[in-house]
C-alpha cells in the first residue's frame, strides 16, 4: 500500500509519514503543494492520497477537482483542521472518499486515518 500525503507544513507532513510508516505499517511520499502532487502522480502509481484542504495556491478541494478534471481517480481523504461543514460536504460532492478533521491526539488521529486508508484500499480492491 503506497499513499501521497500532501500538506504544506513540512513538519506536519514529517509526522503524518512517521505515525503511518512506524506504527500503522503504511509506506507514504510526501510534497508540500498540489501542484507539486500532480506532477508526482503523473509519474508514480498511489493507492491513496491524503490532503490537507488550506494550502497556498490550490486549496485541497480545488485539487481533487484538478484531479477528477484530468481522469486522476486515485482514491482521496481531505485530511484537514478546518472543522467547517459546508467544507466536508463540498469534499464528498466532488468526490472524495472520506474527509477526517486534524486535532487532538495525535495517536486517535492516526489511527482513524489509517483504518480510513485500510477500508478505502480495501474496497477498491475488493470491486476489482
Amino acid at each position: 500500500m503506497r499513499v501521497l500525503l500532501v500538506d504544506d507544513d513540512p513538519s506536519f507532513l514529517e509526522l503524518s509519514k512517521t505515525f503511518l510508516e512506524m506504527f500503522h505499517n503504511i509506506n507514504s511520499d510526501t510534497v508540500d503543494s498540489a501542484g507539486e502532487a500532480i506532477n508526482k502522480l503523473q509519474k508514480d502509481a498511489y493507492d491513496v492520497i491524503v490532503s490537507d484542504y488550506d494550502m497556498p495556491a490550490m486549496d485541497g478541494i480545488t485539487f481533487l477537482k484538478s484531479l477528477r478534471e484530468k481522469s486522476i481517480n486515485v482514491p482521496f481523504i481531505l485530511f484537514t483542521g478546518i472543522g467547517n461543514e459546508e467544507v466536508m460536504h463540498r469534499a464528498i460532492e466532488n468526490g472524495a472518499n472520506s474527509y477526517i478533521q486534524k486535532g487532538g491526539d495525535p495517536k486517535t488521529q492516526y489511527s482513524e486515518l489509517s483504518r480510513q486508508i485500510e477500508r478505502i484500499v480495501g474496497h477498491r480492491a475488493a470491486s476489482f
